[in-house]
This record gives structure tokens, sequence and C-alpha cells, in this order.
């Protein structure tokens, strides 16, 4: 008897993603979905099994007997396709997530299995659970399907058995023939007829309509496109904000505590998502974003916090599920991050630079976000001397880091630019250029992570990439001791000196293509395009990268990472740049970049200036 409990771990690039720009799933390639926040990014998972394999839910639907499978999205959307090919036959599985519309009660997830050849047994079990609850709910009986309280109504024209705590369907599907599931949020009143076919139709219209709207179209325009997908998937529609993740608590090493809900809107992780979004010519998402960071500018006029919820909550208390073990053991699992309550001064000089960005472009900042970026541009003039938590959110005391030294100045450097010169503006700029390399270079010729200290960072190599004014020479051995130090083989790790916690972590992606960035920037263009090849070759098999990868080239941490998948795509700008104009085509700002077209790429301009085309 098939029995799910016994079912192992499945690996992170196992999954795929589907997104309705309000929640979203994660489906193994097994056809099990194993995670699910389906109304807000943030809310209580409905599908857990993700992090622990007995106690989680999930959402099983896959051939009764033994199958290989193989997926892939439907062109220019984040509808998952699995091909399922067993002894007697072959079946396919959409699953696609439904946007909410007013006054139609839609399912928000849709799961469609046709037949390709012969006949193929099936089987779909429902096993939903409240958050981290401790125990499974009474599932009941419901018009056309199960139910439980405060949970989705699995929903089927077939009929569904209540064994124990699973809602499960058994049928055969044949060539030609289709079966629909779907999940209707709790409460959801009367439903119409489920018309499968044509909700998925309707959701593929929408998805390859906004991939239209892409100002790239070189060589490789499909993997970018797949990567910008996956932001728009990871983009909270009514608000605007990008989360940093789908997930919580997948681990930085397995069988570690280094586990994060990374469901929330980091503003740094966002404003680097607006550059790239905007540079591949998604306005929409990147003007969301900017009235997202707006509203937060007028109403938190005091300053300005590292992360907030994706409707701009701040509350956002640590907590632990203390039963659940983790996926492969990684606990604790946690939902809600701490690190919303520490002081990270980089974030001054994101929202600066995201303003120049969208000023360059043709934009117009509006008068309660410039009173804001005033503010923090003071701010960073007076305190950009101070010790600050640093990028990386160690969880020890506080440094003097370079990173933070080198974003306050891209604030008052904006500022400049933006609202024109102020002496004490001025003043910080040209003190910080001096402090970070004079007394910030270590002794051996490098930018260490910070003052005094011996230890390399990767987040270092963003330095010329924002336009600070580095030591050529000393940023070329800041290079080479990264790759030395922090280096395997294509992979970077970001650090590996102590921060505070046990354990260890992978190598972190994002820092992997910064790398590749900096050697652009050096001149170094074939072992930048080199090193980008190697880690394009990393992605899973459906175009999707993690936050993490081991030495084994096996993915970790939370998944798919907002952050990898922003770097993947400026550094294949950058090279495009590279390749087409040079390093100086590479130097400058994100805004001096994004204002460069090239053969493949053009302006996607917010406001065209007088004779441009728009």
């Amino acid at each position: 008897m098939h029995d799910p409990d016994a079912r192992p771990y499945q690996p992170i690039e196992a999954y795929g993603l589907i997104s309705n720009c309000h929640g979203c799933a994660l489906v193994a390639r097994d056809g099990s979905i194993d995670w699910a926040c389906l109304e807000r990014f943030d809310a209580p998972p409905v599908f857990s099994r993700l992090l622990d394999r007995r106690r989680g839910g999930f959402f099983a639907l896959s051939p009764e007997g033994p199958f290989e499978s193989a997926r892939l999205y439907l062109p220019g959307t984040n509808i998952l396709e699995t091909t399922f090919t067993c002894a007697t036959g072959a079946a396919t599985v959409h699953d696609v997530m439904l946007a909410p519309e007013s006054g139609r009660a839609l399912p928000c997830l849709v799961r469609l299995v046709s037949g390709v050849s012969g006949e193929v047994p099936m089987r779909a079990v429902y096993r939903p659970l409240a958050g981290f609850s401790e125990t499974f709910p009474v599932l009941v009986p419901v018009p056309g399907g199960a139910g439980a309280e405060g949970l989705p109504d699995l929903i089927a024209d077939l009929p569904i058995a209540i064994e124990g705590s699973d809602a499960v369907a058994r049928f055969t599907i044949t060539h030609g023939g289709e079966q629909a599931f779907a999940l209707y949020p709790g409460g959801a009143g009367d439903r119409e007829s489920l018309r499968p076919r044509a909700l998925m139709e309707t959701a593929r219209r929408a998805w390859t309509g906004w991939s239209a709207g892409a100002a790239y179209d070189g060589p490789l325009s499909h993997q970018l496109l797949r990567s910008a997908l996956t932001l728009k998937a990871l983009t909270y529609a009514p608000s605007g904000a990008i989360v940093a993740a789908a997930t919580t608590s997948l681990p930085e090493e397995i069988g570690g505590i280094r586990n994060w809900d990374y469901r929330f809107c980091w503003i740094r992780d966002a404003c680097l998502s607006f550059y790239v979004l905007k540079k591949f010519g998604m306005v929409a998402e990147a003007e969301a974003f900017f009235r997202f960071v707006c509203t937060l500018a007028e109403r938190d006029e005091g300053g300005l916090r590292p992360l907030y919820a994706i409707a701009g909550e701040t509350d956002l208390t640590e907590h632990e599920a203390a039963h659940f073990e983790g996926w492969r053991g990684s606990a604790p699992v946690r939902y809600g991050n701490e690190a919303a309550e520490q002081h990270q001064s980089d974030a001054y000089g994101q929202v600066l630079d995201l303003l120049h960005m969208y000023r360059s472009l043709g934009g117009a900042i509006p008068e309660a976000m410039e009173r804001q970026a005033i503010r923090l541009a003071d701010f960073a003039a007076a305190h950009w001397h101070e010790k600050d938590a640093g990028l990386w959110e160690p969880r020890k005391p506080e440094e003097h880091y370079l990173h933070a030294a080198i974003m306050n100045w891209v604030a008052v450097d904006r500022a400049v630019r933006l609202f024109g010169e102020r002496p004490h503006w001025c003043e910080a700029r040209d003190a910080i250029v001096a402090r970070v390399n004079g007394e910030g270079v270590h002794r051996d010729g490098y930018y260490p992570q910070y003052i005094g200290g011996d230890d390399p960072d990767a987040a270092l190599l963003i330095a010329p990439m924002v336009g600070f004014p580095v030591d050529e020479a000393v940023f070329a051995r800041t290079v080479e001791v990264v790759i030395d130090r922090l280096g395997h083989g294509p992979l970077v790790y970001r650090y590996r000196n102590d921060d505070g916690l046990p354990g260890h972590e992978g190598t972190f992606l994002i820092c992997a293509f910064w790398l590749v960035d900096a050697l652009a920037w050096l001149g170094r263009t074939e072992e930048a395009q080199t090193r980008f090849d190697a880690l394009r070759a990393l992605q899973n098999d459906l175009g999707l990268y993690a936050e993490e990868v081991a030495e084994d080239r096996t993915f970790l941490g939370n998944f798919p990472q907002a952050f990898s998948h922003l770097a993947f795509i400026h550094s294949a700008l950058v090279l495009d740049l590279a390749a087409q104009g040079g390093r100086a085509a590479v130097a400058g700002t994100y805004a001096d970049r994004t204002l460069r077209e090239t053969r493949w790429r053009r302006v996607p301009w917010i406001v065209p200036p007088a004779g441009t085309s728009g």
C-alpha cells in the first residue's frame, strides 16, 4: 500500500515554483505540492511537507505505479507542466495558480491532468495543515469534494474519499481524457462550474502578455526571461513588494541552525530587483515597487527598516515551530525575522540609488519621497562613520563595515546628483572615499570586510558597480583575495570568518555573479564570461536558482531566491555591455548602464526624452 510518510525529503532543486503574485506553491518533480502559502507569500502555509515529511501538509498527484517524469514551464509563463511516463502510458499535469478577481469565486490553484497515451492509473492525496499546527484537521465532505475549517476546499468532478487525515481520489486517465482538481479558499461561497482549460488559458495569456514587454532580445533571452518571470512570481501584486524568496527555513547547512524566513521584502533586495526589472523592460513591476517604497517613506519619516512585511507591516517577530524537524533535520523552523530590528545603513544608499535611476529614466519623484530622501542623505552624512549590523546580518557586535561605508557614499553622492550640492553631503562623500581608500585598505593591499579586519567579504565586489571611486590596484587585489580565499571553482562564499552563529553555510550565488561583474569592470571579460557560463549551468531543469549552492553543486537555502535571479540577469546584461562597448560601457552607476543601449537591449524609459522612441 502506498505510504506517503515513507517518502524521503526531496532535493531543493527538485522543486518548481508556481505563483499568482499573491501567494505561491512549490511542486516537486514527483507531482507533490510540498509548500504553499496561497493567499499571501508570508501567510501560514497550507502545505508544509517541505519542512517536515511526516507532520507537514501536502497535495500529491502522480501515477499509482513506478514512473519517470519530465517538466517545463509553458513558454513565457509560470504555468508548470509535468509529464509522467509509466509502463502503460503517459499523462501530463498542468499546475497553475489564479489571481483572485472581485466578485468571482475562482479557485486559487488548479491541477489539470491530461491523458497523452495509453492509460495511466493516477492517485491524488490531499492532506492540508493549518500553518504549523501540531495536529491535522478533521476533513469533511463538501459539495464536490472535501475540506476542513479554515483551509481550502478540494473540488473535483469525481469521487473523493476521506481516509483519516487524507482526502484521496483514484482514477485512470486515458488518451485524450482530462481530470481537474481545484483548491478554493475557505468560505469562497458558491462556485461556478470549473472550466480548467479556460482558466488555464486566461492565466497563460496574462503571463505571455507580460513577458512580451521584455526590453532584451539577445541570445540568452529565454533564460533571462525565466529569471524575470521568477522575480515577477515573487512580487506581491497588491503592494508591489518583492519577497526575497518563496520559503522559510530551508537551511544554509544541512542539519544546521541557519534557517531563516525570507518571505518578506528587504529594501536592499527589492531595490536591486527594481534595477534589473527596469533594465529588462518590466516597467509595471518596477513602478509598483517604487510606489511601495514611496508609501513607506511617507509613513516612516523617522527612518527606514531593512525589511518589511509584504503589505508594509513592521511586526516581524521571530517564532519557532519547535515540533517541526526541518528539511532533512535542519531545525529550527522559523517564521518571522528579527533582522527587521537591526540597523543596516546600506539601505539608505539603495533607496537613493533607486531614486537616481528612476529620475534618470524620466520619472518624477513625489514630494514626500523627495523629503524622505533628503532626510536619509542627511542621516547618512551625519552617521556614516558609525558601526552597523552589516549587509549579511551576523548575530554579533556591530563593526565599521566597508560595504556600509560605500553604500553611505552612494546615499550622499546620489543626493548631490538629485538635489544639488550641499556642503555636509559633499564633505561626507569626500571623507568616505578618503577613509575607504585610506585606513580601509588592508596592509596587504586589499579591501577587508571591516576596518581593522583581515577577512575578505564578497560584498566589496559591488563597489565599482555603484560608481564608487575605488583604488583600481586595491580593487584588483581584492578580487584576487576573494577568488583565493572565498572561491570554489565558479562559486563564491560571501565570507568565511566568524559571524556569531555555529556551523557553516554554502556558497552564495549572488556573490559569484558579483565576481563576474567585477571581472568585467576590470576588463577581464573572457574570465568573467567563463565564470558566468559555469554559473548558468547550475540552474535546475526549470531554470531556477536557490540562495546558495553546496560545493557538490546541490542547492541550499531558501528557494527560489530573488537575489540569485536578479544577479543572473544583471551579469548577463553587464557582459552584453562589455561585449559591445568594452570596459567603458560597464563603468558608472546602475543608472548609467541602464541608459546604454546595445544591439540586444533598448532603454526602458519611464518618460522618454523629446526626440526618442518609448
